[in-house]
């Protein structure tokens, strides 16, 4: 490896970075974050690639999912398949996570790819790999490790104001919001026609045609559980419930505490059959769960399709339509509103798009 600094760089003034920090702490939404993040770095440092990797899972193995990228100057917006990087095929990967510092390594043609850690309380939950011509100076090697101090506290913020206190989940204020994403991202797909939809795009068709779908879950009789044991015990079923959820579903299905014992589960693209596979496997999974105290517990849950065209008010409308039927109906059950509507068990109901949810 080469020990010939890059120039510094000019853009790095004062006021630049200062502003840069003031962009990148106005996002909201993790996804743009990210981006904003690699944006404001390549801006600022001479490179020809950047891209940010986020290690799903706390023992820090598997695999790292790629949250945003940019290339000379263009940006790439995250796209639905989710693309990960094996972390035990990836030496620099490793070493990063070993020493908790900076990797650079010579690639081809004078090129050079850096590896630097995401760090959260001393564990790697992260990388930004950086891909340039020449090492970094001193200056853009503190200027990018400042961005990724700042990016990871920021971070810590925005989990704390959008996850649930007692589960870990996220909330019902960001419910709303990763809803609307969704429903956005169809009428995008909608939008693009085939002839001009680029090759990526294209190749990922198989996934875009299958629907996310919302599950409303209910823990059956509840209130006989605080009332018989106490609500330190309920608290507790609580939170052992969701940590099955984190076990049971996908890294990229959303979970959410939606109030009290209610629940809702967003699964991410997939056929009609694995979605009520999916919600099936974790009733029985409640089911056969030993509550310490309490014993066994069921769950009743109702789901829907989602549609381009749906609005919130609707979408919980007809998803609480298959609970209260799993409800009245026998609980610790999981029902399809579709397939109620088709045997003629539930009615069809219009909800207005004005209605406030929160």
């Amino acid at each position: 490896m080469s020990n010939l600094a890059a120039p510094e760089s000019r853009r790095n003034t004062v006021s630049s970075v200062l502003l840069s920090v003031a962009t990148l702490t106005e996002q909201r939404d993790r996804e743009v974050l990210a981006r904003s993040l690699v944006n404001t770095l390549h801006e600022l440092i001479d490179c020809k690639h950047i891209t940010l990797y986020r290690i799903p899972h706390a023992d820090c193995d598997m695999e790292a999912i790629i949250l945003a990228q940019t290339s000379n100057g263009t940006q790439h917006k995250k796209s639905s398949q989710v693309t990960s990087i094996i972390i035990s095929m990836r030496k620099d990967f490793q070493a990063a996570i070993e020493t908790g510092t900076s990797y650079i390594w010579k690639m081809e043609d004078r090129t050079y790819c850096s590896i630097y850690p995401l760090l959260d309380n001393q564990c790697t939950v992260g990388f930004l790999e950086i891909i340039s011509n020449q090492t970094h100076s001193k200056t853009d090697t503190i200027l990018i490790s400042s961005f990724l101090k700042v990016y990871s506290n920021y971070l810590t913020i925005l989990n704390e104001s959008e996850t649930d206190t007692l589960t870990g989940l996220l909330n019902r204020r960001t419910f709303e919001n990763n809803l609307e994403k969704i429903i956005a991202e169809y009428s995008e797909s909608q939008d693009t026609p085939d002839t001009l939809a680029s090759p990526t795009l294209l190749r990922q068709n198989d996934y875009r045609e299958h629907p996310h779908w919302l599950a409303v879950m209910d823990i059956d009789h509840f209130k006989r559980i605080n009332d018989d044991f106490g609500h330190l015990y309920g608290d507790e079923v609580l939170l052992l419930l969701s940590r099955n959820m984190k076990r049971i579903f996908r890294q990229s299905d959303k979970l959410f505490r939606f109030g009290g014992e209610e629940f809702i589960v967003v699964l991410d693209r997939t056929s009609e059959d694995n979605a009520k596979k999916a919600l099936e496997r974790f009733r029985e999974a409640i089911e056969s769960y030993h509550f310490p105290q309490v014993g066994r517990i069921t769950i009743s849950i109702g789901f829907i399709r989602l549609d381009k065209a749906d609005v919130p008010s609707s979408i919980i409308g007809r998803a609480d339509q298959s609970l209260y039927y799993a409800k009245e109906n026998g609980r610790n059950q999981v029902c399809f509103y579709e397939d109620l509507i088709n045997e003629g068990k539930l009615a069809v109901e219009h909800y207005s798009d004005d209605i406030e949810l929160f």
